[in-house]
């Protein structure tokens, strides 16, 4: 009887010190999703670093699933990649994609990232697979057009964002985009058909009647494009480049004087825009007033002195060409 006693107080302790490592164990795990839960409170308040510590600890814990030692991999990455460590940030993407292979999150977070430090084909990798997990994502489409351009493929890209449009035809970022992929193409009329459909969409950007109208100048479209800049303008009489930019057009039309009121606009708001500088003086030349040309080509080369089109300017007032 002693012997089977003594057998079944072993068994009774094993059984007390399986249920105690259990409890130990689930009380470590425990301890960790607290770590976890309590990193991503502190990245969402801003405390970039207090979170990465949180994280690391919940790691360091070693008593996480591979699937939630992915997860707080992949929003440690995060915090890196705020914080201006990509580095970091990619190596910690890389270790929960290696845990999680279809983790798309974690894809679609080193993508972006391999972009931000200019690795564009890795990019386009990491994008290609996030969208064979989830085509319907569009923003991935997205994402993998800028990837491409940003590598040269512009075929590519405006393949993805027009795919974007087909899905979404009301997606102004998608034609913001893809004007972009136009012009670089010397695709103006498309350029400017996407233009129109973004502001039909959301007509208080003075920036793209900015930029149609400076598309359309490309195409020698003057009057079309002056009446754009109006509209810039009209909704944004604050920034000095609408005045500039509408000043080259009227430059373009030889309105000299209109240019020059356009440019001193431009200048009174930013009195060290050297580029309106420059383009002032070429207008007071053209209007006849010399005198005013040379003061902004000075004024312009003060600024900066290797400016090569003052310099050209002041050339021309002290040597003009014969007639």
């Amino acid at each position: 009887m002693t012997g089977l006693t003594e057998k079944t107080a072993r068994l009774a302790l094993g059984a007390l010190l399986a249920a105690w490592l259990c409890l130990a164990a689930d009380g470590a795990r425990a301890d960790a999703a607290a770590d976890f839960e309590a990193g991503v409170t502190a990245a969402k308040s801003g405390r970039f670093d207090k979170a990465v510590e949180l994280f690391t600890k919940a790691l360091e814990a070693g008593t996480l699933s591979e699937t939630d030692q992915a997860r707080v991999y992949n929003n440690r990455g995060a915090m890196y990649r705020k914080m201006g460590n990509p580095k970091a940030a990619i190596k910690d993407f890389s270790k929960a994609i290696d845990l999680r292979p279809r983790y798309f999150q974690a894809l679609v977070n080193r993508g972006g990232t391999y972009g931000e430090t200019g690795e564009f084909k890795k990019a386009e990798e990491d994008f290609e697979n996030a969208i064979r997990l989830k085509p319907q994502e569009i923003s991935t489409f997205l994402d993998r057009a800028k990837a491409r351009a940003a590598n040269g493929r512009l075929g590519g890209a405006i393949n993805d964002v027009t795919e974007v449009i087909r899905l979404q035809p009301q997606n102004r970022e998608a034609f913001m985009l893809r004007v972009g992929y136009y012009r670089s193409q010397g695709l103006y009329v498309r350029a400017i058909q996407d233009f129109t459909s973004a502001i039909d969409l959301r007509a208080s950007d003075p920036g793209a009647f900015s930029e149609r109208g400076l598309t359309r100048a490309y195409m020698e479209e003057y009057p079309a494009a002056l009446s754009d800049l109006n509209l810039a303008i009209n909704l944004d009489s604050a920034k000095p480049e609408y005045y500039f930019q509408r000043g080259l057009i009227h430059g373009a039309l030889g309105n000299h004087v209109s240019a020059f009121e356009d440019y001193s606009r431009a200048i009174q708001v930013k009195p060290d825009y050297v580029a309106a500088l420059h383009a002032r003086g070429l207008a007071a030349l053209g209007a006849g007033d010399k005198a005013q040309a040379r003061k902004d080509a000075l004024r312009a080369l003060e600024l900066d002195p290797g400016n090569a089109g003052a310099t050209r300017l002041l050339k021309t007032l002290d040597s003009p060409p014969d007639r």
